[in-house]
């Protein structure tokens, strides 16, 4: 397929003097110190992921920054789509829950997003997608979408606490997850076992599994952030997640608990679990990850007691019927996800991985 959106198109374009493009990679130690002081950064910027998603799916990357001084105050990654079911595209950040433009003055990221218009303009795409959580960039939007809420739970108490303020029915799941004969891991190491789970969760949700080489990239590419939780039973992994911790905020960015193994009550057992690692540890904050409102996902993660934070997911567009639907609730994947509940996980794991890459 030929690129009709490329890095070297970005990289460089004549968009105003305070501000610069470059590639997400070559962002390194200048952009990761502006990300540590600023409190609405998210291991979703950090300047790896442009390794990653170029040696793990092919996306290329840029960084679009403002600076005063010769300092940066601001700026935003944007992985760049040039494909059949997106079209032209540049989004922040794709197949994670965040992302965004990061800003330390009102000016700053009022250019941030002039910048990003401009590009529109010269790359012609067909628009440019922002995950921001907390807090959108509101009228200045051609179109904003808050249908998913992030969760996040004060972790800066004792473990004893925390779980008193559970509600009785959590307590109880919670104990009788203790109870299921289930031993628990914590490392880097274990990739294959993940991904066996997570292989299964996505077929039974019926979507396109990412590569496993995407993880392996996480752990090559961020292994001071990143970490593999899971549990077994009677020495066959049963249940995990991928938890990525960023400065004070650990985040279960993906969840893997097949529905054959439900009963087992394995996500009670390591959520709670990494809750107690957690407490009166540097990280005050555990965060669920995002969910639509009114799902089974939300009702989980709400039963936990955390504090919601809104999605805004804005976009910029001159046309906005360029923006596709490509959430699961869409009527036209109704029948394909039906569909692909009922394929073998093999053909699953060998097929997922190249559809992946078209649902960002």
């Amino acid at each position: 397929m030929i690129m009709t959106i490329r890095l070297a198109d970005i990289v460089g374009a004549s968009i105003g003097g305070s501000v610069e493009v470059l590639p997400l990679d070559s962002g390194g130690n200048e952009w990761l110190a502006y990300l540590m002081q600023d409190d609405n950064a998210d291991v979703c910027h950090h300047p790896a992921w442009g390794k990653i998603f170029r040696d793990s799916l092919g996306l290329e990357s840029a960084l679009v920054v403002h600076r005063s001084e010769g300092q940066i105050d601001g700026g935003v990654p944007l992985v760049i789509f040039d494909q059949w079911l997106t079209g032209k595209a540049m989004i922040s950040m794709p197949f994670l829950n965040y992302g965004g433009i990061l800003y330390r003055s009102e000016s700053a990221g009022a250019e941030i997003l002039k910048a990003c218009r401009t590009l529109l303009a010269q790359t012609r795409a067909g628009y440019l997608e922002l995950r921001h959580a907390g807090r959108g960039i509101g009228d200045l939007a051609d179109r904003t979408v808050e249908n998913r809420v992030a969760f996040r739970l004060d972790t800066n108490r004792p473990a004893q606490n925390i779980f008193d303020a559970f509600k009785k029915q959590l307590r109880t799941r919670i104990r009788k997850s203790e109870h299921q004969g289930l031993d628990s891991y914590q490392g880097n190491d274990r990739l294959d076992d993940f991904y066996t789970l997570f292989a299964m969760a996505m077929a039974e949700h019926g979507t396109p599994v990412l590569p496993k080489r995407f993880f392996q990239a996480i752990l090559t590419h961020l292994p001071e952030y990143a970490q593999i939780v899971l549990a077994y039973k009677d020495g066959r992994p049963v249940g995990g997640k991928l938890v990525m911790t960023f400065k004070k905020r650990a985040t279960m960015t993906w969840g893997c608990y097949p529905d054959r193994h439900k009963d087992l009550l394995a996500n009670y057992l390591l959520t709670w679990e990494l809750i107690q690692r957690l407490a009166g540890s540097p990280v005050t904050t555990l965060d669920f990850g995002r969910s639509p409102r009114g799902g089974g996902g939300y009702i989980y993660k709400s039963n936990w007691g955390p504090e919601e934070i809104p999605i805004f997911v804005d976009y910029l567009a001159a046309n906005l019927s360029k923006i596709p639907n490509l959430k699961p609730d869409n009527p036209k994947f109704q029948l394909p996800i039906s569909l692909w509940k009922r394929l073998p996980l093999g053909v699953t794991r060998l097929v997922g991985p190249r559809l992946a890459r078209y649902f960002p």
